[in-house]
């Protein structure tokens, strides 16, 4: 073989990995647009629109939409969570209550919010007598400083919470 039989499939071969690469690398930024509204080509945006303008949610509006005028007790749930953390972008956080996991009275649901993040709900977990206790661990990531409440609300449809604010140093949102 030629010295310049290889180096034309060489370059050829280039050539060829190089229009792959560009149809791919313009197949992907055509797959990430976000639809927004009902789903008409004019409403569609990309992903940094999207991120933009965050529309601010207010934690009590939020609260209220989620539980309406139930009256949260802050008792029976514990809360892990970092003083200050040093990366708001993984901030671990650990919850767990002290009721009963039996059935007919349990556990249902575990939620998760920060106060001073643009959406404020940040997880929620389903829960059952066979989970055998209530806890859930996770990483959660924070705007800024701000509250973070865990609220557990059980079968009978009580609310029970806890509040603990963590100093974030580097915001995880943008923030």
């Amino acid at each position: 073989m030629k010295k310049n039989d290889f180096s034309h499939s060489r370059r050829e071969f280039l050539k060829k990995t190089g229009f792959a690469s560009a149809a791919l690398l313009s197949f992907s930024a055509l797959s990430s647009v976000i639809p927004l509204g009902n789903g008409k080509a004019g409403n569609w945006i990309g992903p940094r629109e999207a991120e933009a303008a965050p529309v601010k949610v207010d934690i009590k509006d939020k609260l209220k939409a989620t539980f309406g005028n139930r009256k949260i007790e802050m008792s029976h749930v514990t809360m892990k969570a970092p003083i200050i953390a040093e990366n708001g972008a993984v901030v671990p956080v650990n919850i767990s209550s002290d009721l009963p996991m039996e059935a007919g009275n349990y556990v249902k649901k575990i939620y998760i919010f920060v106060d001073n993040n643009s959406n404020p709900f940040i997880a929620s977990v389903d829960l059952s007598p066979a989970n055998g206790r209530a806890a859930f661990s996770l990483r959660i990531k924070m705007r800024k400083t701000s509250p973070v409440r865990a609220i557990v609300e059980t079968s009978k449809g009580k609310l029970y919470g806890t509040t603990k604010i963590v100093k974030v140093t580097i915001g995880g949102c943008g923030g």
